[in-house]
């Protein structure tokens, strides 16, 4: 956690700004956020060099030009999901919103056992949270911000839309009760694990994976359905509900929580070859796979 009084002064910052924008219309906070955090990306740097590096991972083929473009898009795109996420009436934001695959979601909730989400960071994923939220029991695991005062804002926004928050630290306990509840359990599967996680591959290259999706699922029975959201050029958000992934028939060991892990990652990331400006590259995805759990 940083210092106390650094933190204050940030979220001081961050309050000053917020209710100055609160005046706007949306549409004029999307764009300042955008052209904002297009600004700390382009030009200060904020996190470009991590973004460029895992670009050029992936897609060694393309120049820096076109790495540029695409580098642009997704600050523009993660300014647009901050501006909506803190300003917006997502009530609004429903009427904007449209489902393929939904089917897929209805039919694992008539299980009853439960079910878990697994998504990423692409377009607006807090709405489709939310918009979820509207229809079905949904709770979110997620990772506290460094900055304690605009984690406990930020927290209080989403628990105030309904949004059940699940502390990741914290989470297995309340994860299991939930799902008993038949709670839909969001859980974000493109996140570095380094030293707790089990070697995949993701986006050809290895990586580090949280085991807990794949474990609580064989053990539990409980079926997966993966879930993108993706920002349309007209505005619209799409989000997208891949058919079922039963855990039935694999073991609780390492070497089948891999494989079936294997299989959801295959599934979210095939979203991101197909809308690569809308993942988050600033996340350091491939560091430390050296450290991941080892397999048979």
């Amino acid at each position: 956690m940083r210092k106390p009084l650094q933190s204050r002064i940030e979220f001081i910052s961050f309050l000053v700004l917020y209710y100055g924008l609160k005046l706007l219309p949306l549409c004029i906070i999307k764009f300042l956020a955008a052209e904002l955090m297009i600004f700390g990306g382009m030009v200060l740097g904020i996190r470009r060099k991590i973004a460029v590096n895992n670009l050029k991972r992936v897609y060694p083929e393309k120049s820096q030009k076109e790495i540029n473009i695409m580098l642009k898009k997704m600050y523009r795109d993660l300014g647009k999901t901050g501006a909506e996420m803190y300003f917006a009436n997502f009530n609004k934001l429903y009427k904007k919103v449209e489902l393929e695959g939904w089917e897929h979601l209805e039919e694992a909730i008539q299980m009853g056992k439960g079910v878990i989400l697994a998504s990423c960071h692409t377009g607006n994923w807090e709405l489709a949270g939310r918009y979820i939220n509207s229809r079905h029991k949904l709770s979110v695991i997620y990772k506290k911000l460094r900055n304690r005062y605009l984690n406990d804002f930020t927290y209080s926004l989403r628990e105030n839309d309904g949004l059940v928050m699940i502390e990741k630290k914290k989470a297995l306990r309340t994860v299991l009760k939930l799902l008993k509840e038949n709670y839909i359990v969001t859980i974000m599967v493109d996140q570095n694990a380094r030293k707790d996680g089990v070697l995949i591959d993701f986006l050809g290259h290895p990586a580090s994976t949280f085991v807990g999706t794949a474990k609580i699922a064989i053990k539990n029975g409980i079926p997966i359905v993966p879930a993108i959201a993706i920002r349309q050029p007209n505005g619209v958000h799409k989000f997208f509900f891949e058919p079922i992934i039963s855990p039935e028939g694999y073991k609780n060991n390492l070497d089948d929580i891999r494989k079936l892990s294997q299989i959801i990652s295959k599934q979210i990331e095939k979203y991101i070859l197909k809308y690569p400006s809308q993942w988050f590259w600033v996340h350091r995805r491939w560091r430390g796979s050296k450290k991941a759990r080892k397999t048979n």
